[in-house]
């Protein structure tokens, strides 16, 4: 490889170091978790308050406060998460070694952890567990989770609600069946079970991808036996 492109490797190599690699898989396995473990309780304490209660028409004037801040903090670590995967991802990426036919355990480490950082960032965007090269069960919401949920009650407000004439158009009368009533609870609840689930799956990935590096960081910044600093 001409020395001016070997310049460029070692470059981004020691602007992406393993230390920014290492702060996020830290912050991952102290705080992270912690957050995303919490909000599922959150959502299950959530849930029993949502299946107990007696809804009427009411309860479609208004969205529930409480579902919309689980929600809201449920993008927030999704897009967190995210973020420090391609963090890693780069401090990862930017140390795979030049394609030899020999002594490439350490390749294929790296490659490995690649794929548990896509399984994670899968999970973010509710993805996963379709096709067959994907593993895992697909993830029940995601960082777009709030407007999904926005969007659903919105057609089953509507129902219950009614529409008011406009121009020449006439109005809609809202619906007096009671299994409306019954759809937007569980709607409600739904989304609160769906973040619950979700965060569960992120969880148990973050914590096998944390393993992985743990146990396998030194192959990430060094795949070759012998290698060094410098360029490999």
């Amino acid at each position: 490889m001409p020395p001016k492109r070997l310049a460029h490797v070692q470059a981004l190599r020691d602007t992406f170091t393993e230390a920014e690699s290492c702060a996020v898989v830290e912050r991952w396995a102290t705080e992270t978790v912690c957050h995303l473990e919490g909000l599922a309780q959150q959502a299950v304490a959530q849930y029993a308050s949502v299946q107990e209660a007696a809804y009427t028409c009411d309860a479609a004037k208004q969205t529930p406060a409480d579902i919309l801040s689980i929600l809201r903090s449920y993008q927030y670590l999704c897009q967190g998460v995210y973020r420090d995967a391609e963090v890693v991802r780069t401090v990862v990426a930017v140390r795979l070694p030049e394609l030899k036919e020999e002594d490439n355990l350490g390749v294929g480490v790296q490659h490995a952890i690649l794929r548990m950082l896509d399984e994670v960032q899968n999970k973010t965007l509710g993805a996963g567990g379709t096709g067959e090269k994907s593993s895992g069960v697909k993830a029940q919401t995601s960082v777009y989770a709030l407007r999904e949920y926005l969007e659903a009650r919105g057609g089953v407000e509507e129902k219950l609600l009614g529409t008011p004439a406009e121009g020449s158009e006439k109005g809609k009368e809202g619906s007096k069946s009671p299994s409306v009533l019954l759809q937007l609870r569980q709607l409600d609840a739904d989304a609160l079970l769906k973040v619950e689930l979700s965060a569960l799956q992120l969880v148990s990935s973050m914590r096998a991808f944390i393993n992985a590096y743990a146990l396998n960081w030194r192959k990430l910044i060094e795949p070759r036996t012998g290698g060094d600093r410098m360029v490999s």
